[in-house]
């Protein structure tokens, strides 16, 4: 079974600026600035080089207007994909134990196809009931975790490389005890190789009838037009605090994660997070 491409799993844990916000920021960014501004938004806007009657860039009005939009689309294909993976929770079945293999996959470090539910999201697993191939004692420290699991295609071109392999033995006892592990070895690949064919083909039927690939894809192309619109804000000059807090808005949806990331670092990158955060809030508190 193929792994199944994760970004529209993974797009439900983007966060997106809220909707009200971005509300009031259209609001003061299409108006005209014809009063004069409170004294906290004058003087944010003096320090960062506003005047305090300019409008507001219509481009970046208009380019932010549809990173807006896009927000709300991909919100509501994230809604519709949680409520589809909801409904259709308990049909899913769990991956055989046979075919079950290392711990802790959802770190994503390894090499082989994680288990996950319907919508591509790592299956967390209760290891109590797993007493085949887990000791007591690892079921005693790890009570929940996701394991990779093996696939029908790879288990198939493991049991090429046992038909083929020939036994060997410096005494006959030796000689015997190997050919009999080659059988044992090569029944237990050709049982994984039924169980992992059922399994695949039960996932791949749910997947369809219950349309969590095309839900999937729906937010996959949501988070690619979110990604399009927010470049397209960035690219507008801002001539007010609040065009400026719209730049920050997207510049986040963008660079949230790469933020997180580098903020405590030493390196320029961490002190571009932490000027970018910075920013936002000064701009976020002037919007207020």
């Amino acid at each position: 079974m193929k792994p199944m491409n994760q970004s529209a799993g993974e797009a439900l844990a983007i966060e997106l600026p809220s909707m009200s916000r971005r509300k009031l920021l259209l609001g003061m960014g299409a108006a005209a600035v014809a009063v004069a501004p409170d004294a906290h938004g004058a003087a944010v806007g003096q320090a960062l080089g506003f005047s305090g009657d300019q409008a507001e860039n219509p481009e970046l009005i208009v380019a932010y207007q549809k990173f807006n939009d896009a927000c709300a689309q991909l919100e509501e294909a994230r809604s519709s994909l949680e409520w589809l993976a909801d409904e259709w929770r308990h049909q899913w079945p769990l991956a055989p134990e046979e075919l079950l293999h290392g711990a802790n996959a959802q770190d994503g470090r390894g090499t082989m196809p994680a288990e996950r539910d319907i919508v591509g999201r790592y299956l967390i697993r209760d290891t109590s009931e797993l007493t085949q191939r887990l000791a007591p004692k690892f079921r005693r420290e790890t009570q929940n975790t996701c394991f990779a699991i093996c696939t029908a295609n790879e288990e198939r071109k493991l049991l090429e490389r046992w038909k083929r392999s020939t036994p060997t033995g410096r005494t006959e006892k030796a000689l015997a005890r190997n050919r009999a592990y080659r059988i044992k070895a090569i029944r237990e690949c050709e049982l994984r190789i039924q169980l992992a064919d059922q399994y695949e083909a039960e996932t791949a039927r749910l997947r369809q009838v219950s349309g969590a690939d095309a839900a999937r894809l729906r937010v996959r192309e949501a988070d690619i037009l979110l990604q399009k619109a927010a470049d397209e804000v960035s690219k507008c000059q801002a001539c007010t605090v609040a065009g400026l807090a719209m730049k920050a808005d997207a510049l986040t949806v963008t660079a949230g994660a790469l933020m997180k990331i580098t903020k405590s670092d030493d390196s320029p990158l961490g002190q571009i997070a932490r000027f970018i955060e910075s920013v936002a809030e000064v701009a976020g508190r002037a919007s207020e």
